[in-house]
């Protein structure tokens, strides 16, 4: 077994839902930064870490520059720290066979990050 870690950071906005009436704060921007770690099977982890590195790219193309309230499932999900690592953390848990999330790390704004950890399978 191994773990490997890939990030990336991009420009992108929010507007995070405030209140349970479903009130926006301003649209703001920030230069988001993501950290994943990914434990795999030393058999696949190259493969694996491959596939990770692509996911994330194109997990960030959608993203950048771009409001995140405008993308599924940000339309519906509140788009804190929180919650866009716990999508991308399912997104990669999806499509990256032969790995598995251990945490992600979103960070919007300097001195803060949220790190997420997915629940261990069975």
């Amino acid at each position: 077994m191994s773990r490997f870690c890939i990030d990336a950071s991009f420009p992108a906005t929010h507007r995070i839902r405030i209140d349970s009436k479903g009130t926006l704060e301003p649209l703001h921007a920030h230069n988001w930064r993501v950290r994943a770690w990914l434990d795999a099977q030393e058999e696949t982890e190259g493969e694996s870490l491959r596939k990770a590195l692509a996911v994330l790219a194109d997990w960030v193309s959608l993203h950048e520059a771009k409001c995140f309230n405008d993308i599924e499932p940000f339309e519906r999900v509140n788009p804190t720290a929180e919650e866009v690592a716990r999508v991308l953390a399912a997104l990669l848990e999806e499509k990256v066979d032969g790995a598995r999330v251990t945490s992600i790390e979103i960070g919007e704004a300097a001195g803060f990050s949220a790190t997420y950890w997915p629940p261990s399978k069975p």
